[in-house]
């Protein structure tokens, strides 16, 4: 009895997973040649690229400066000189801290006011400063970049091409996550594959705004329109989300596009630093969506609810294969014997028996099947295809990245599950608190350690 009720509830919820699989399958055909751009000259017409680092504390996080250093050295490599780095941080002590280095760093004042929060709160702060100093023109471009971003010389390149063809006025490229994956719990290293996989789905939403998500990194924006758009969203923990938005709501679908440049990164080090951060972006989420049009707000719920059953996917799966395979594994008598079962069965195995099976099988069954089949190896290989693309840019050898691609496979039901929890979590926890106040529920903005 309980064995047909585990089947139904993970058929069900498989099923729901259809219309992701087939979308994400389509997105990966039609945009894998504009993915990364690859086709990179340079051409000296250099425009001016203000590469910004939004940090809580560079002091306390000493990657900011390997993203520093990876700025000037592959602006070296392809000699583009008409840029400028620029900190922008919550910690007066950056001021020492970076120093020797070739940057300008904005400390955001402890007096400043805004209607933002936290990281959109330090964004504002750099909207005014350049406002201040005059640099808010068509003539500059901000790149934003987060504390742990690394730049490439390709990344470079992208960005100028982007500009130089003038096909929008903000775009987004792929983020990779090779940098610490070593490093990282080996769970949380592997869960990081579904995002460049999921990338592939930016770029369809950057080309066909209004985009349901933006990244805050590899973000090129130009600066006027940054300073006209601003990020005085309130205290929304999806600030990437919502300006994504209002660069669409005012300048249209033209003005929005994909420069195809890669930004590395790294994944959450620890299972805490996993949760809080996938449980941020759902909240975030749930902040906007009372700001965006029926049609859009639809759009976002139904992606999020994907999110929601595919825990209860997992969860349902994972009861199912512990019901009937834990006694299996715990009983060596019971092992043998299905050894001796499964020799029984492969000896006899054939055409016809295949055949006999398939003709006895209800129709309900010969439809679910494949159905099931389908979106089961669409989901194993988004991990391996996300996996392959973080791999790429690591220093990682190829056995041991063969070993990785073999242990995802195996791990693929525990890392469903970490994945999805935060999502599931967040949404009762939001439907929750929003039950007991009229206005739009306020949370703290978690910095994962980097």
């Amino acid at each position: 009895m309980l064995e047909n009720v585990l089947i139904a509830v993970a058929t069900f919820f498989w099923l729901s997973y259809v219309p992701i699989a087939i979308l994400s399958v389509w997105r990966i055909l039609r945009n894998r040649n504009v993915f990364v751009e690859q086709d990179l000259r340079r051409i000296h017409n250099d425009p001016a690229i203000i590469f910004q680092i939004t940090t809580r504390s560079a002091t306390r996080t000493p990657v900011v400066k390997r993203g520093i250093l990876s700025i000037t050295n592959s602006a070296q490599k392809v000699n583009f000189y008409n840029y400028q780095i620029s900190v922008v941080t919550d910690d007066p002590d950056d001021v020492r801290t970076l120093t020797n280095e070739k940057c300008e760093v904005v400390a955001v004042d402890n007096d400043f006011r805004t209607n933002a929060i936290k990281k959109g709160r330090a964004l504002q702060y750099a909207v005014e400063h350049r406002r201040r100093v005059g640099i808010n023109t068509s003539k500059q471009w901000i790149f934003h970049m987060d504390d742990e971003s690394y730049v490439t010389p390709q990344t470079i390149l992208a960005l100028l091409k982007f500009i130089r063809e003038g096909k929008g006025i903000a775009s987004e490229g792929p983020i990779f996550y090779p940098l610490k994956f070593e490093s990282a719990n080996r769970l949380t290293a592997i869960a990081e594959s579904i995002r460049p996989f999921a990338c592939y789905d930016c770029v369809s939403q950057m080309t066909h705004p209004p985009p349901l998500h933006m990244h805050g990194s590899n973000l090129l924006v130009r600066s006027d329109i940054e300073d006209d758009i601003e990020w005085n969203f309130g205290p929304t923990l999806a600030e990437d989300q919502m300006f994504g938005f209002k660069v669409y709501e005012k300048y249209g679908r033209g003005s929005m596009g994909w420069h195809g440049g890669i930004l590395l990164e790294q994944p959450p080090l620890n299972l805490k630093d996993h949760f809080f951060q996938r449980r941020r972006w759902i909240l975030g989420t749930m902040q906007n969506l009372q700001k965006f049009p029926r049609w859009h707000r639809y759009k976002l719920i139904f992606k999020s609810i994907t999110y929601f059953l595919g825990f209860a996917s997992a969860a349902a799966s994972a009861a199912f294969s512990v019901n009937n395979y834990l006694p299996m594994l715990l009983s060596p008598s019971y092992l043998n014997y299905n050894i001796v079962t499964w020799q029984s069965k492969l000896s006899t195995l054939s055409l016809d028996t295949i055949t006999n099976s398939i003709a006895s099988a209800s129709p309900v069954e010969l439809w679910i099947a494949p159905i099931m089949l389908f979106t089961s190896l669409v989901w194993l290989a988004s991990y391996q295809t996300g996996l392959f693309l973080n791999l790429r840019y690591s220093k990682i050898g190829w056995a041991k990245r063969l070993l990785l691609h073999v242990q995802t496979l195996l791990l693929c039901p525990i890392i469903g599950l970490v994945e999805t929890f935060p999502a599931f979590w967040a949404t009762i926890e939001y439907g929750v608190k929003k039950r007991t106040t009229e206005k739009t529920p306020i949370y703290d903005f978690y910095v994962i350690s980097k």
